[in-house]
């Protein structure tokens, strides 16, 4: 009997540059701040599926990963109702109240929207960030390569930065996810995710110019779990933040691709 092992390998989608695999994956910015779209959310909030819904309309734009990036952070706290999100993180509690201790937001609820570091409720308008003001501004230019499950990035800032004011920060996205829940505010209902941070890691800086406007990141990759959750596609997304608010990001769609080896 030929025995067969199955490596599961992880591409990146590049366009015009072709697809590259985790161990050589190379990513640049425009020098113009995205819109970073964080949503904070739970299985166990009823008022959530709307919001979720809203944030799904991303994936038909032309200029998703280039000029949107939304991510679905899945809050723990409302577990205690009875129904446990499986993709609820206590970091992610702890982000959305540090977004609170920063005075981003107000208060600290679900469905909840901060985009570059403000909170914003315009969604409830349906219309794709109808009514968020934001004038386009130079920020600098990100890039983000990982060579062996070992990062290395910059960020070219537009002006002069502090190095202790600046994380880089990397999430994996899951796209068509699903859950039956059977408890909670949303029982007997399935549930459909799309934009779910599923791994979230943060690198501090490493170096920074003599000049004061470029700094470095480096450290090794974590382990992500490419299968939590099952999801129907998955994207990578990496950003910077300056004093706990988003200014600069890169993203890609991934696909997957089995190999056998005999």
């Amino acid at each position: 009997m030929m025995r067969f092992s199955v490596l599961l390998l992880i591409i990146f989608s590049w366009g015009s540059y072709g697809e590259q695999s985790l161990v050589d994956f190379k990513k640049q910015s425009k020098t113009t701040q995205p819109y970073i779209i964080e949503l904070y959310t739970s299985q166990g909030c009823s008022s959530c599926p709307p919001a979720e819904s809203w944030l799904s309309g991303f994936i038909e734009r032309d200029t998703l990963w280039q000029e949107y990036f939304p991510l679905a952070f899945h809050v723990t706290y409302w577990d205690y109702i009875g129904w446990k999100d499986p993709f609820g993180q206590r970091g992610f509690s702890q982000r959305q109240y540090d977004h609170l201790n920063a005075k981003n937001t107000g208060q600290v609820y679900t469905p909840q929207f901060v985009i570059n570091g403000e909170e914003w409720r315009g969604w409830f308008a349906r219309d794709l960030l109808l009514g968020f003001n934001r004038q386009e501004q130079e920020v600098g230019v990100l890039n983000v390569t990982v060579s062996e499950q070992t990062l290395k990035a910059s960020f070219l800032a537009a002006k002069r930065v502090k190095s202790d004011s600046l994380k880089l920060h990397i999430a994996l996205v899951g796209v068509g996810l699903n859950t039956y829940v059977r408890k909670g505010e949303n029982r007997n209902v399935r549930l459909l995710h799309n934009f779910t941070v599923l791994e979230h890691q943060v690198f501090e800086p490493s170096g920074l110019t003599t000049r004061g406007n470029e700094l470095f990141f480096s450290g090794d990759v974590a382990n992500f779990n490419m299968q939590k959750g099952s999801p129907e596609s998955l994207a990578l997304v990496a950003w910077v933040e300056q004093e706990g608010k988003a200014i600069q990001a890169v993203g890609d769609w991934l696909s997957t691709e089995v190999v056998l080896n005999p």
